[in-house]
């Protein structure tokens, strides 16, 4: 049955230890098999080369995007739209 994610967006990575410790932790959410990852689908920044990876929270069947932090962009973790 679908429940809340419990999942929060980060609209910016303050150091590159923020970021690493927050990749750590979700690494630890697929391990825990809160999370897979799926294919991205539109990415964040059409015209950057940014590093991105999509999550799906698998209880709420919500998708979130984990993107890169590339100076001088720092990054973020945010749902991805909903297309319905």
């Amino acid at each position: 049955m679908p429940g809340p994610c419990p999942w929060e967006a980060v609209a910016s990575f303050r150091s590159p230890v923020e970021f690493r410790s927050f990749e750590r932790w979700m690494t630890g959410q697929v391990s825990a098999g809160m999370a897979r990852q799926v294919p991205v689908g539109a990415p964040y920044l059409e015209d950057a080369a940014c590093i991105e990876v999509w999550y799906l929270h698998l209880r709420s069947r919500e998708v979130w995007r984990l993107v890169w932090p590339e100076p001088p962009f720092s990054g973020v973790f945010v749902q991805v739209a909903s297309r319905n």
